[in-house]
């Protein structure tokens, strides 16, 4: 098992996925962001079904800061129940991994 970790969420406008990449790379609480191009999200929401337009991104952040970048994600989100997932990467490349870790170091 790898230290990297992968935090999916999607965001209402690419503004607010633009702003919230920003804060969390600059608070160094992730190494990077990738923002995904929109994707159209079906889903049920307070009994009725809906759809819209989302934009997706993709954290990388080491197993050490995974709880702490998602506790920040879910703050500056706007959705009362963001959809914020991770997963552990079962193997990464060694000079990612420790790319990762660098990057995050300065993190509370």
């Amino acid at each position: 098992m790898s230290d990297v970790v992968l935090i999916y969420s999607l965001f209402p406008s690419v503004g607010e996925a633009h702003d919230i990449c920003r804060t969390l790379l600059e608070e160094q609480l992730v190494a990077c962001a990738n923002r995904l191009p929109p994707a159209i999200s079906y889903y049920r929401w307070e009994g009725e079904n809906d759809t819209s337009e989302e934009h997706p991104v993709i954290f990388k952040t080491g197993a050490a800061h995974a709880e702490a970048a998602m506790a920040r994600l879910a703050e500056l989100h706007r959705y009362k129940v963001p959809a914020i997932i991770s997963w552990q990467a079962d193997r990464a490349n060694p000079l990612f991994s420790q790319w990762v870790k660098d990057q995050t170091q300065g993190a509370a």
